[in-house]
């Protein structure tokens, strides 16, 4: 009996280390498999999703869109805008172990700006020079006031990497990525998971609730949201709004919701080559005849079961510089066959493309549905998404239904679609008054005035319709209750200081 007793005492023992050591992980499902973990090559929002634990920015955002300190504590303008000197936080290490300074800073955002293949480029373009003035002083010297810099420092333009890693790996430094956030790099399995620890040397360390934390990649909603409830994950994000009763009705899960700065959005090629010959490329006439056509609120109702917000431009209410003066307009299908006739057409083809995901099928249906009464033959293409975001990037499709997470400001969005030199600008949309006003918005200070440009701004991109904004998603995350701490933030991000185990 005795030896028995141990053997049980023993079991329990082991026991309850796994379920400690399990404790001090977190799983974490994510609907995609980020591309390179290197802020300078990102360009995915799962990515950025990882980004949150690994790599510290020298500014953040609030729930309520204001910049707040993260790496620099306090930063001043010029009285003329165009430079900007940050005061950084001391006692701040690499995750090698090398100092976080203001030579770092030079190095890191020189970098961005001078690495061939950069996607921070256009975010980091006016600035022209970066000096160290101490160790704890980096001033930025811009060749032109821009008042969006510290919304693009809030995202990867502003996350710092060692440099001595950086240097070192050179070409490699994406497959195990050093920076300063309050998780280190583990390792990476290809299509599968990415394992994150607890770096001890981070500045706020004691804030840090887990010992480690493991992404998980699912790409089904459901199948994430079946993996928390079953235990197999403690959070996933993205949950799908036709999965959320579920959630609700879970007493061992928690929803955490909060509204969005992304859009989804009908993109037309109306100038990348060949498929931009199409009555809908060349004509905008045609296009707003299928914005009537459509009604974003029963595509709301249907695909999200109205837990998002049906909306037509591409910057969210949650934005002060949202245009509440321009509404969206009503489904009206007999003014759209009308438009239609007078273009000398009586059906209208076109093929819309899309990842074949299951809110962007239901989406694409319902316009295809809808647009038919109008008169339009619409074409459903759906491919899996790395095939359809390759071909979006090369403008290879008629039409393509876009995600976009959205930023803080406007200039990353507006600037992005609709420059024309813009770095979403895939469908070759060109008009040389927006690209003014645009480049005017970016160096007014005064909110006020900065709004009435975008005012202008979001006529003429709702008179062309090169895109028709569709609606703003909501942020759902379905998590155990044992995990506590966690805050909504727009962009959609998990931020794991303070996030942590609660019994």
């Amino acid at each position: 009996m005795k030896r028995t007793g141990t053997a049980l005492a023993a079991i329990l023992m082991i026991a309850s280390g796994l379920v400690s050591a399990s404790a001090a992980t977190l799983r974490v499902g994510i609907q995609d498999d980020p591309d390179a973990l290197d802020p300078a090559l990102s360009g995915t929002y799962s990515g950025r999703f990882v980004f949150a634990a690994l790599c510290d920015k020298l500014v953040d955002i609030s729930p309520d869109l204001k910049i707040v300190p993260q790496l620099a504590e306090a930063w001043e303008w010029s009285a003329d805008g165009k430079s900007i000197t940050f005061t950084l936080r001391k006692n701040v290490t690499f995750h090698d172990g090398t100092a976080f300074d203001a030579a770092a800073v030079k190095f890191n955002i020189e970098r961005m700006k001078s690495m061939p293949d950069s996607k921070r480029k256009a975010e980091l373009a006016p600035v022209a020079s970066v000096e160290a003035l101490a160790a704890d002083k980096v001033k930025f010297n811009l060749s032109e006031p821009f008042v969006p810099l510290l919304a693009n420092l809030s995202d990867r333009a502003g996350m710092m990497v060692s440099p001595k890693a950086a240097t070192e790996k050179a070409g490699e430094f994406a497959a195990a990525p050093v920076c300063a956030g309050p998780y280190q790099f583990a390792e990476r399995k290809s299509r599968d998971l990415i394992r994150v620890k607890k770096y001890p040397g981070y500045w706020d360390a004691a804030r840090v609730g887990y010992d480690e934390v493991v992404y998980y990649y699912v790409p089904d909603s459901t199948v994430r949201l079946s993996r928390v409830r079953a235990g197999d994950l403690d959070l996933a994000e993205r949950i799908a709004p036709t999965d959320l009763k579920t959630v609700r009705d879970d007493p061992n899960l928690a929803l955490h919701s909060g509204q969005g700065l992304a859009v989804s959005h009908l993109m037309f090629n109306v100038g990348a080559g060949a498929k931009a010959d199409t009555p809908l490329g060349k004509n905008s006439t045609l296009r707003q005849a299928f914005e009537l056509a459509i009604d974003r609120n029963v595509i709301n109702r249907v695909a999200f079961n109205g837990e998002f917000l049906a909306d037509n431009q591409m910057i969210p209410p949650s934005s002060p510089f949202y245009d509440s003066a321009r509404k969206a307009p009503a489904r009206d299908v007999a003014k759209a066959k009308a438009m239609i006739a007078a273009a000398g057409m009586t059906r209208v083809p076109v093929e819309i493309q899309y990842e074949n995901t299951a809110g962007d099928s239901r989406v694409a249906q319902i316009i295809q549905s809808m647009a038919g009464e109008a008169g339009f033959d619409v074409k459903l293409l759906p491919m899996e998404t790395t095939t359809a975001i390759e071909r979006y990037m090369n403008g290879n499709f008629e039409a393509y239904i876009g995600n976009w997470s959205g930023r803080a400001d406007p200039d990353p969005t507006l600037v992005a679609f609709f420059s024309c030199a813009g770095s979403q600008n895939v469908n070759k949309y060109c008009n040389k008054d927006l690209d003014a006003i645009l480049n005017q918005a970016r160096g007014e200070a005064d909110e006020a005035k900065r709004k009435a440009l975008y005012a202008k701004a979001t006529d003429i991109y709702l008179t062309a319709l090169s895109s028709i904004p569709l609606h703003h998603p909501n942020w759902f995350f379905a998590a155990r209750k044992s995990v506590g701490g966690i805050g909504m933030v727009p962009d959609g991000l998990l931020r794991l200081v303070g996030v942590k185990p609660v019994n």
